[in-house]
C-alpha cells in the first residue's frame, strides 16, 4: 500500500516536525485507506491555504496535549450573533485562568477576522463529500489527542467533520443547535443529521421550540442552553421607567440584524408613518441584505453599527422601547425556518442588560413573539404602520414601563452567564445538563406549532 502523502491542506503555522503518538497511530490507518487527493483537490486546498487566517500553532508541545475543537460555519467574532454567544460561553472571565488548547475549525468567512481560541483554520468545503472531509480533518489533526468537540451545525460540512473527529479520536461530541437547517428547512439531510445527533453525547438547543421540534423528529433528548447575557451588565435592581421627554422624546431603538430583505423593506415602509426617529444598533453592512440609504432616510432610521456590549447596555436603557424585526411566515420570505424555529439571541440579551420593553415586529406565532409574551417583557405587532404606532404609545405608558421593566429584571438575573463555561464543561462530561437552571427558566413555556 502506498504511504499517505503529505497534506496539501492549509496548516496553522509553527507545527514543525510531527511527533508520533497514540493518536497518530489511531488515525494513520484511516488516512492510508482514503483515496489520494486529485490535482483539483490540491489546487483548491492551496487556494484555501492562501485565504485562511492562520494563528500561531507552536506554543508549547501541542502534539502531546489534549485539545478541544470548535466547529462552526463562520469565523467567531462580535459581528454576528453566533460568534458573540460562542465567545461568551467559551472565553474565560478575566479573573480566571484562560481556556487553553482550543482549535477552531470553520468553512467560510463572511464577518471578518476570527477572534477565539489558540488556533483556527478555515477548511475547504466538500459539499458533504465524506471521503474528502474525513481526509481533510484527519490530515489536519493527525498526531494530536482530541478531548471533545463542540459543533454548531448549520451546513453539512460541520456535521461531517464532527463525525470524522468523533470516530477517529473517540472524542466526546456536543451538538449545539442554534438555528434550524433540517426540520423547517432542508439545508441538512435527515440521514446525516440523525447520525450526527446519535454520535453526540450531549445535545443542546437555545430555546424550547427548537428543542421540541428536534426531539419530536429524531426521538433523542435535548437540553437547553439559551443565549446568556454578561453578568456584569445585568442591573441589580429595577431601572426607572423611560417616558417621552428630553433628548430622547419621540425616539426609539432598533436592535440586531435582518435575515431577510423583506423584513428590512417592510419595516422601513411601516416606520414612515410612526412619527418617531429610530436609532439602530446592529450590523448595517450585512453581506446578505441591502440597506438602501433612501429607505433608511424615509423611515428615519439612523444606523450606529455594532457597538460594544458595555455601550449597548447604557444606550438601550434610555429608550422607551426596542424594536426587534422577525419573520411573518409570508410565502415571499426566503428564510421561513428563521421565523419558524429561530429565537434571536439579541432578545434575551436586550431584556437582561437594559430592561427596556421589546417591540417585536412580525408574526405572533414566531419564537420571538412567544418569548416576549411568556416573560411579559414586550408585545408583538405586524408590519403595519398604524399598529406599530399604537404599540409604541402603549409601551411608553409609565405603568407599562414599570411592569415590563420589573419582569425583565427578574428574567435577566436567570440568564446570567456566571459559570456558563464550567456548566458546559461539566454537562459534556456527564452527557446531560449539569443542573436544571435553564429548565426552571422556561417552566410553563408554551411551545406551539406556527
Amino acid at each position: 500500500m502506498e504511504p499517505a502523502r503529505r497534506s496539501s491542506l492549509p496548516e496553522p503555522e509553527g507545527l514543525g516536525r510531527r511527533h508520533e503518538s497514540r493518536a497518530t497511530a489511531r488515525t494513520a490507518g484511516a488516512l492510508d485507506r482514503l483515496p489520494h487527493p486529485t490535482h483539483n483537490d490540491r489546487l483548491r486546498a492551496k487556494l484555501d491555504a492562501f485565504l485562511a487566517w492562520k494563528s500561531d500553532y507552536a506554543k508549547g508541545d501541542a502534539n502531546q496535549r489534549e485539545i478541544d475543537v470548535l466547529i462552526t460555519t463562520n469565523e467567531m467574532n462580535d459581528r454576528h450573533g453566533t460568534g458573540v454567544l460562542i465567545k461568551r460561553i467559551l472565553e474565560r472571565p478575566e479573573h480566571t485562568p484562560p481556556r487553553r488548547n482550543l482549535f477552531c475549525i470553520r468553512f467560510q468567512n463572511d464577518w471578518g477576522d476570527h477572534d477565539l481560541g489558540d488556533w483556527n483554520i478555515r477548511l475547504p468545503k466538500t459539499g458533504g463529500n465524506r471521503v474528502e472531509c474525513f481526509r481533510n480533518v484527519l490530515q489536519l489533526l493527525r498526531g494530536r489527542k482530541v478531548r471533545q468537540v463542540l459543533c454548531v451545525p448549520f451546513q453539512v460540512d460541520e456535521l461531517t467533520a464532527s463525525i470524522a473527529i468523533q470516530e477517529a479520536f473517540g472524542a466526546r461530541l456536543c451538538a449545539y443547535v442554534m438555528d434550524d437547517q433540517n426540520v423547517a428547512a432542508d439545508g441538512i439531510p435527515d440521514e446525516l443529521m440523525r447520525e450526527f445527533l446519535q454520535k453526540s453525547s450531549l445535545r443542546l438547543a437555545t430555546h424550547p421550540e427548537l428543542r421540541s421540534a428536534y426531539e419530536r423528529k429524531f426521538g433523542m433528548p435535548f437540553s437547553l442552553l439559551p443565549a446568556v447575557a454578561p453578568d456584569a451588565l445585568i442591573p441589580r435592581s429595577v431601572l426607572p421607567p423611560v417616558v417621552d421627554s428630553g433628548n430622547y422624546s419621540g425616539r426609539g431603538a432598533l436592535l440586531g440584524s435582518f435575515w431577510d430583505q423583506s423584513w428590512f423593506d417592510r419595516l422601513c415602509a411601516a416606520l414612515e408613518t410612526s412619527g418617531r426617529k429610530i436609532d439602530w444598533f446592529g450590523n448595517h453592512r450585512s453581506p446578505f441584505v441591502e440597506f438602501s440609504d433612501e429607505n433608511l432616510r424615509r423611515a428615519r432610521i439612523r444606523p450606529f453599527g455594532i457597538v460594544s456590549e458595555e455601550r449597548l447596555a447604557m444606550e438601550l436603557r434610555v429608550y422607551p422601547f426596542i424594536i426587534v424585526p422577525t419573520g411573518t411566515f409570508d410565502p415571499a420570505e426566503k428564510n421561513y425556518s428563521v421565523a419558524s424555529l429561530s429565537l434571536p439571541g439579541r432578545i434575551p440579551l436586550a431584556a437582561a442588560i437594559s430592561q427596556t420593553p421589546l417591540l417585536v415586529i412580525g408574526g405572533k406565532d414566531t419564537c420571538a413573539a412567544r418569548f416576549v409574551k411568556h416573560f411579559g417583557i414586550g408585545e408583538t405587532v405586524p408590519y403595519n404602520g398604524v399598529e406599530i404606532r399604537a404599540a409604541m404609545d402603549r409601551l411608553t405608558d409609565e405603568r407599562t414601563q414599570l411592569e415590563m421593566r420589573g419582569n425583565a429584571a427578574r428574567m435577566g438575573r436567570a440568564f446570567s452567564d456566571v459559570g456558563i463555561g464550567e456548566w458546559l464543561e461539566e454537562s459534556i462530561a456527564l452527557g446531560r445538563a449539569a443542573d436544571g437552571r435553564f429548565e426552571e427558566i422556561f417552566a410553563g413555556y408554551a411551545v406551539d406549532e406556527p
